[in-house]
Parts: structure tokens; sequence; C-alpha cells
């Protein structure tokens, strides 16, 4: 983006808290820089609403935090952002709700590949100490707290976000029990590739699939796995990836009459 023309545009200002609080933050942004990098904002202020007239747009829904706001301000003007938190994990999630609800689909993309590329890191550290040391330890702090944030991050994620799944664990199941393994396999692969899945969700899930022992140490996210279908479909649903995945890397169907069902003959 030209800085020039940047600053030739004109700003707004955006009041980012609860309407019933008086601790509200006044951020004065360029006009051009929202109407590029956000389809809300871009809406809005192509529109003839009061906001546009009265040059102030309210942020006051609980994904409008400042901190969220202030990474997308960062990514907005300069093409990247970084938390300046010692919870950068958290921060992300928060950042991509709002990215959200704004239809920031840049900011997002970015938000989320820097949430993955943390987790990640945070994940393969936890497991080597989950596997090296005792809970009562000095490190186990550290991964309770990790813990924690993940379970915060899943309710979240989940309360806020959405995908066009449905019958994700009927997939895992043949429909009629008299089905070929090799058929039934190609219809979940069919299904599992024409599906789609929130970003930050399948981030939540899959890690959680590939860290079981570490996730079932923690009985909130135990709990959330019980309590949220979609939490526990999308962990399926990245399980039946896999196991498809492994399958067709052993080449099973060169002997097909293996891996056929057959029903069992009425007496």
């Amino acid at each position: 983006m030209d800085l020039s023309e940047v600053l030739k545009s004109p700003t707004i200002a955006l009041k980012v808290g609860s309407l019933d609080s008086e601790d509200v933050a006044t951020y004065h942004v360029h006009e051009s820089v929202l109407i590029k990098s956000s389809h809300y904002f871009k809406q809005v202020l192509n529109s003839k609403f009061s906001e546009t007239v009265k040059r102030e747009i309210a942020l006051s829904s609980p994904v409008d935090t400042p901190q969220a706001c202030e990474l997308f301000f960062d990514f907005a003007y300069k093409g990247k952002c970084e938390p300046k938190t010692s919870n950068p994990l958290l921060s992300y999630g928060e950042a991509y709700l709002f990215g959200e609800k704004i239809q920031a689909i840049g900011f997002k993309e970015y938000i989320y590949t820097q949430a993955r590329a943390e987790a990640d890191q945070k994940f393969r550290d936890l497991d080597f100490l989950f596997n090296s040391i005792k809970p009562t330890d000095a490190f186990s702090k550290p991964r309770a707290e990790l813990l924690d944030t993940w379970g915060l991050l899943i309710e979240m994620i989940y309360e806020d976000t959405y995908d066009n799944k449905e019958e994700i664990l009927s997939a895992a199941t043949p429909s009629d029990a008299g089905t070929p393994f090799k058929d039934h396999l190609d219809n979940v692969k069919s299904w599992l590739e024409t599906s789609k899945l929130d970003s930050f969700r399948g981030l939540l899930s899959q890690i959680s699939a590939q860290y079981p022992l570490v996730i079932a140490s923690n009985p909130r996210i135990v709990k959330l796995i019980r309590s949220i279908p979609g939490f526990a479909a999308d962990i399926l649903n990245y399980q039946l990836k896999s196991a498809v995945e492994e399958i067709e890397q052993k080449h099973v169907f060169e002997l097909p009459h293996l891996y056929a069902v057959t029903r069992k003959k009425s007496p």
C-alpha cells in the first residue's frame, strides 16, 4: 500500500469496548486502509449509514477487544503483526475471531498461520516434557498453563465460528453392513475432500488428535470433547483423514478380498 496515498485518505474514529463501560479505546484509522483490509468496513464506509456521517464506528461486541483491534491495525498498515503479551496463542485466537467478524480474509489467514506455528512448537515441547517429567516438577506449571489456554481457545473458537459439516459421525461407519471396505473408504475419502472446516477449528482439532495423551491429562479439555459435539467430530474428521492416508500408503487394495465386509449367513 502506497503510504502517500494512505496519508491522503481521511480518517475515521473506531471506538472499541462495551457501550456500558467507561473504558473505551478510540483509534483514528485511515479509511483507505480499512476498506482494503476488511469487507465489513468496506461495506460500512461505502454506505450512507450513520457511522459514515458521524465519522465514527462503535465496536462493542465481545470479540471487539483493543488487543485484537491493534493486531489488525498493525497488519493492515504493515502486513504483519505480533502479540505484545506472554500468551500469544490466546491473542491469536481473539484476533482470529475479530477477523471473522470484520471479514478480513488476509488478516485471518495470517493469524491462523502464526497460531499454527506457535501451537506446533508449544505442543512439541509439551509432548517432550509430558514424557520426561512428573506433574509435580517445576515444568508442570507451563504445561498446565498451555492446556488451560488450549481449553479457552476451544470454547472461544467453537462458540463464534461456523462450518458447513453435517453428519460427520455417520460418515465414520458404512451405511450398509455389506458395503465392501474399499467402496466405503472411497465414500469417506470423497466426503472428507469436499467438507469444509474453519481453519482455526482445524488447528485445534488436529493438534488435539496428534497429542491424545497430553490432551487426556487435562480434565477440562476432556469435558469439552464430551460437551462440544463439533469439536469431537472434528477430531474424528482428522483421524479419518489420517487413517485413509495410512491405508492408501500400505496399498491394501492389492488384495481387496482381504478387506471386504461379508455378511453372516442366516441359520
